[in-house]
């Protein structure tokens, strides 16, 4: 008898612990639904930052991700259909000419760059470009025929980002989760 409410009691210990844990990964993942497409999923913001959504329509989603302290860097998130990359599954799919004219895309308002790419946990391949002067960054990429960009800005009180600053922002963009919506 002592053994069968030892069990018990161990069976509630353990099923409350998995509750308490699948509730602390509800509240720290974050889903957004992108068209009837896919859904990209996120394991939680940089710390004290919140997304606000300021539009987001069939074809396109803006969003600002900003810290409750405005001396830390801002982001602007845009996703928008493009009917160029329609066919387009990843970034990874485009061909070296195509590349080049998305990085060329981007000196439309500097004239020097730099450009590096990065993977996320997925596979899907971020293209990082800054701004030498730290004035910003901008991480790229595409997929399911979606452009997504964020923007990463100074804060109030910097004169420029840092090297951590993008960092923090290529992990959280190479964390993120792309999951086609199943029909």
């Amino acid at each position: 008898m002592k053994k069968i409410i030892a069990l018990v009691l161990s069976l509630v210990m353990l099923l409350t612990c998995a509750a308490a844990l699948a509730e602390t990964q509800k509240e720290s993942m974050g889903t957004l639904r992108v068209e009837k497409a896919f859904d990209i999923k996120y394991s939680a913001l940089p710390e004290d930052y919140a997304l606000t959504i300021i539009t987001q329509n069939n074809m396109t989603i803006l969003a600002s991700i900003k810290s409750k302290d405005a001396a830390l860097p801002r982001m602007n998130l845009s996703i928008v259909f493009n009917d160029e990359w329609a066919d387009t599954e990843k970034l990874n799919d485009v061909v070296e000419e195509d590349m080049q004219a998305i990085k060329d895309s981007f000196y439309d308002e500097y004239s020097e760059l730099t450009f590096d790419t990065k993977e996320t946990e997925q596979g899907t391949q971020l293209l990082v470009v800054t701004v030498p002067s730290g004035q910003e960054a901008y991480v790229y990429t595409i997929f399911k025929g979606h452009e997504i960009e964020m923007q990463i800005l100074p804060g109030t009180e910097q004169e420029a980002l840092t090297d951590a600053d993008v960092e923090r922002v290529v992990k959280f963009l190479g964390d993120l989760e792309f999951v086609p919506v199943e029909e």
